[in-house]
């Protein structure tokens, strides 16, 4: 368990990043410092409310959501590695919001 949680703690430091290319740097900070909380304490308490901290932050799905980003070039087109990746990490935080 210690390893997926440390796993976590990589993909929502990761994400964080991703979000603040998307648009979403407000965001990417909570991720920023849910990850640090998360490492800090990996009781069953601390990993449920993480969880649901990252399942209201999915909650929204629409124009502007989370699932409706791309990580963009300079010139706009999209950052198909990145944003890959951002589509990646987004599902692995689906699993762990999931796996209760």
């Amino acid at each position: 368990m210690a390893d997926n949680l440390d796993s976590v703690v990589r993909n929502m430091s990761r994400f964080a990043e991703l979000l603040s290319l998307v648009g979403l740097p407000e965001l990417g900070q909570g991720y920023k410092e849910e990850a640090k909380k998360l490492d800090c304490d990996k009781s069953e308490p601390a990993v449920a409310a993480t969880r649901d901290w990252i399942r209201e932050t999915f909650t929204y799905q629409g124009s502007g959501s989370i699932p409706d980003r791309y990580v963009a070039k300079k010139d706009g087109s999209a950052d198909l590695p990145l944003t890959t990746e951002y589509h990646e990490l987004m599902h692995a935080l689906g699993a762990f919001v999931a796996d209760r």
